[in-house]
């Protein structure tokens, strides 16, 4: 693995580049961050790190110092510059002290991903090994190729030029990418060395192995070869021994002679990543189709009401309904997990944003107390769907317990759930929203303001105007369509009120508005 090291005066960076790119897939360890120059250069002498990314401004020693000290130190240290947008003079003489690169602030995960599979791959280029007997020298580089190619799909680079002239090219390799999920946790370790056997292993089957590659997320690229047809067999006969131990994925690769194949390598090789994280269970097979990708947006728009309404009726049910054809759709999409479960994860802070608003949370520190790290963290959409609804339930049974969440709060959350689904129907009224939480007019009329400090029509009208406003800055339709959707009936009367709640007409508010857009 290479080593890599951080230096910022802002610890959040750290964390902003560790959620960027996953470096331990790539073959990279993190060993040391450092907060001042100074720092970043006894940083450097206790790790002696391959790549080491620097902020221009920290204190003691600065950024542009700190590079010229370890260019003098390490010809060979890949060094990437952090700078702000308007810092390009100085990045520029970052380049010239010997920086291999600079990435602006804020950094974006595109960018980083760029620059990081350039550097992974100048380092594989440069890695050789002058001790390495001449023998064992073919299976060093073959594997260094692995993670070479394994590092580019992650990073999503389409440059495999490189590949056309390479050992794995020549020698007609076939590519088998390995995933591997234990089904008990009483064995850490076992993955590990079962990877480590499995060549060994297949060569007693007349399977031979030159290279392989194991990264650190429970997945292998082994380099074979074999006939086709011979390693399919051969595979299921010795995996079957297996299945009530782990459950995998493999997918087996065209030999990689073929122009026309390595072209799409890489989205294949995503592709099998993203697959087996929808497999429930073990799964051999050819390299899935790079074609498939995220070709719909998930609906975002519906998580308020999804959680509005296991806040409302304190219950997971109409969630699992709603996640169970989520992944249904995400699975046939072969949606990035990483979109699936960020989307998990909102439906979550959309329920604690919901108990902000009641009141119902002590700290601001409540808001994100699980984290979407524990999201990221499943390894299956299988594993993923048990904790959200897991995580949610609980949730719900620690409100339910609460003194606090009275029968009052959750009448005003149902109330505030049907304003939402029916704002736009003119002929919403008090009864009918009284009738929908079970209470007589009058009463819920004063439970109402008691609990909120306002009343019920007023926040109709809040969600009425908020809806206009959007309409007129976002599109041409007409004031009488505009009413239309947003439940008035009479243009004169939506007009009187618009102004009264805004301070302007519906037509100066579009023109305002859209000509700020527009300039």
């Amino acid at each position: 693995m290479y080593k890599v090291c951080f230096a910022d005066d802002e610890p959040i960076i750290f964390k902003v580049l560790n959620a960027l790119v996953d470096w331990a897939a790539i073959g990279f360890q993190l060993v040391g961050t450092a907060t001042d120059g100074i720092e970043a250069l006894a940083l450097y002498e206790r790790e002696k790190p391959d790549f080491f990314i620097i902020d221009i401004k920290m204190p003691l020693m600065d950024g542009l110092s700190c590079i010229k000290h370890l260019r003098e130190k390490d010809s060979k240290i890949k060094i990437v510059l952090l700078t702000a947008s308007d810092s390009f003079e100085s990045a520029q003489e970052a380049l010239n002290l010997g920086a291999n690169g600079y990435l602006l602030k804020p950094v974006s995960r595109e960018a980083i991903n760029r620059i990081v599979s350039k550097i992974t791959s100048e380092l594989t280029q440069a890695a050789t090994l002058p001790s390495t007997p001449v023998s064992n020298n073919n299976a060093f580089l073959l594997q260094k190729e692995l993670q070479r190619l394994y590092a580019a799909s992650i990073n999503s680079d389409n440059d495999f030029s490189w590949l056309r002239h390479s050992r794995l090219a020549e020698d007609n390799c076939i590519l088998l990418d390995l995933t591997i999920q234990p089904l008990s946790l009483d064995e850490p370790d076992s993955i590990a060395i079962f990877f480590e056997q499995l060549p060994t292993a297949l060569a007693a089957l007349d399977i031979n192995i030159p290279a392989h590659y194991i990264t650190a997320n429970a997945r292998a690229i082994y380099a074979v070869t074999s006939s086709g047809e011979k390693l399919i067999t051969s595979l299921e006969q010795y995996f079957a021994g297996f299945a009530d131990k782990y459950r995998y994925s493999i997918y087996i690769s065209e030999k990689l002679n073929c122009k026309e194949y390595l072209s799409i390598l890489y989205r294949s090789m995503q592709a099998n990543k993203i697959h087996s994280f929808y497999n429930s269970g073990s799964w051999l097979g050819s390299f899935i189709t790079a074609d498939s990708s995220d070709t719909c947006a998930l609906p975002f728009q519906d998580i308020k009401t999804i959680a509005a309404s296991a806040l409302r009726d304190l219950t997971i049910d109409t969630l699992a309904v709603f996640l169970q054809d989520i992944f249904k759709v995400a699975k046939s999409s072969l949606y990035s997990p990483r979109q699936l479960q960020g989307f998990c994860y909102n439906i979550l802070i959309q329920l604690k944003i919901n108990l902000r608003e009641l009141g119902l949370l002590q700290s601001a520190d409540e808001l994100d107390e699980i984290g979407i790290e524990s999201f990221l963290s499943t390894k299956g959409s299988d594993e993923l769907y048990s904790y959200t609804m897991n995580i949610f339930n609980q949730q719900l049974e620690k409100l339910a317990e609460r003194e606090d969440f009275s029968r009052n709060k959750s009448i005003v959350l149902k109330a505030n759930a049907y304003a939402k689904e029916n704002y736009a129907d003119p002929r919403l009224t008090l009864e009918s929203a009284a009738e929908y939480v079970g209470l007589s007019k009058n009463y819920f009329i004063r439970l109402y303001g008691k609990e909120t400090g306002i009343s019920f029509w007023t926040y109709i009208t809040e969600l009425r105007i908020e809806r206009a406003k959007l309409l007129l800055s976002n599109s041409q339709l007409s004031m009488i369509d505009i009413c239309t959707q947003i439940g008035y009936d009479d243009v004169s009367y939506f007009s009187r009120k618009f102004k009264l709640e805004t301070g302007v007409s519906p037509r100066k508010y579009r023109h305002l508005y859209q000509n700020t857009d527009n300039a």
